[in-house]
């Protein structure tokens, strides 16, 4: 019985954590897409959702117990951490290689599924796997 209950725990754990992960890349994608479509009028919303979805990652990893588990997501933290463009969030002003490199991210979780438009499982295999496509680079 005890053994169920943490098996539950467990999956409950990963549902949150992951669901987080999954609606803070989402809306970064969302953001970055649409600050593409309004000429970047306000670029500092990309960095705080960037900074959102690595909260997100750091909160998960920090969670963890797996160590396999945690490298898969610290992978993650080092992808998503390459497109950080300093240590500020507010008033920021991208330069032209810096959009380029956030449309390219944009467009890599799209394709992977990290969006709003597409349903999303909360399972760890799933999840792992997204993450594994993400960070390879294509």
């Amino acid at each position: 019985m005890n053994q169920k209950k943490d098996s539950r725990n467990q999956e409950l754990k990963y549902e949150l954590l992951n669901a987080n992960i999954h609606r803070d890349l989402a809306q970064l994608e969302a953001t970055i897409q649409y600050q593409q479509d309004h000429n970047w009028n306000n670029e500092t919303l990309v960095t705080q959702k960037l900074d959102d979805a690595i909260d997100s990652i750091i909160l998960h990893s920090g969670m963890e117990r797996d160590k396999d588990k945690e490298d898969i997501l610290m992978k993650m933290y080092d992808y998503m951490n390459e497109f950080k463009v300093g240590d500020e969030t507010l008033d920021v002003n991208l330069n032209d290689k810096q959009r380029a490199d956030y449309i390219y991210l944009g467009e890599k979780l799209r394709s992977n599924g990290w969006t709003f438009n597409v349903g999303y499982d909360t399972s760890w295999e799933i999840f792992a796997s997204k993450v594994k496509e993400l960070v390879t680079e294509s």
